[in-house]
């Protein structure tokens, strides 16, 4: 393929972009630059990608986020993957970049992931790790999960003497419990508050909080955010382990559902499930009694 022929490869420091996945509008930390490289044909962008430089000359694609990688127009070639690649590198080399790493989105986010990774592999990226995700997908199936659960639920939560409350983010007094109760399952809490702040003073349409309460104190939060417009991504839960019981993990993870339902969403992102890089037996085998689909997601490097 001649690319200078049929393409135009651009990188732009600092770009201003605009894209139903919210989180490239990034906001570059002290000693990192940001940029965004893009194959275009005739004004009309094929694939695109953003990434941030460390001052380690480490480039990830993306830092702070569930996911990066590369995004492509719906008829992309594997022509035009290889292309811009094959540019970005020699862009990536002059710049001194030693290590370029990208968390590459899965197939629910970016209908072209499969083609992505094919390519990725043949360019000689090599894989450094695979995170199984559950999800729950359909607008039909989700809806019908509510109705049929919610008469049980409710009824546990009479039970249980719990209360349920879904709002959007007004302090975050929340990530003290999160961080809190995490802290004593021995479970990391890998958070950039400041980060998370900016992100919601920037988008707050885009963020939920869910929370179980009981005798008027919280037991258990999952802070839900809206990756993309048509999605819901289950982030962050935590259960108070001191007050948990049978029931508290499932009454959370069906308000979110709930939430998704009403917000009319097609898929929820139940996330990973790994346990100091092992597989968490059993939430994995708590998520598969809701997910309807498991998606790998593949995170890539190669060195230059």
């Amino acid at each position: 393929m001649n690319i200078a022929k049929n393409y135009e490869f651009i990188i732009q420091e600092n770009p201003e972009i605009e894209h139903p996945y919210f989180l490239l509008d990034y906001q570059s930390g002290a000693g990192e630059r940001y940029y965004m490289a893009k194959l275009s044909k005739k004004a009309k962008v094929k694939v695109m990608i953003t990434f941030v430089i460390g001052e380690d000359k480490v480039a990830y694609s993306l830092p702070n986020a569930p996911f990066g990688g590369f995004w492509a127009d719906k008829k992309v070639s594997t022509e035009s993957l290889v292309s811009i690649m094959e540019e970005l590198f020699r862009e990536l080399k002059i710049m001194g970049v030693k290590t370029f790493k990208v968390n590459q989105s899965t197939i629910l986010y970016e209908e072209n992931s499969p083609l992505i990774n094919y390519v990725m592999d043949s360019q000689g990226f090599a894989l450094k790790k695979i995170l199984l995700h559950h999800y729950m997908v359909d607008r039909k199936f989700i809806k019908g999960y509510v109705q049929a659960k919610a008469p049980k639920h409710k009824k546990k939560l009479k039970k249980l003497e719990y209360l349920t409350e879904v709002s959007g983010i007004k302090t975050f007094n929340f990530l003290k419990n999160i961080k809190k109760w995490r802290s004593q399952r021995g479970h990391d809490y890998k958070l950039s508050e400041e980060r998370l702040i900016h992100q919601v003073a920037a988008y707050p349409e885009r963020y939920h909080l869910v929370s179980v309460m009981q005798d008027a104190e919280p037991l258990a939060h999952a802070l839900c955010v809206r990756l993309t417009p048509n999605s819901l991504y289950y982030f962050l839960p935590a259960i108070d382990p001191q007050r948990q019981q049978s029931y508290t993990g499932e009454a959370l993870l069906f308000e979110v559902v709930r939430l998704g339902e009403s917000l009319g969403v097609d898929f929820i992102d139940l996330g990973s499930s790994d346990l100091e890089n092992q597989p968490n037996h059993n939430l994995i085998r708590f998520k598969n009694k809701y997910a309807n689909q498991r998606v790998n997601k593949y995170n890539w490097e190669i060195e230059f």
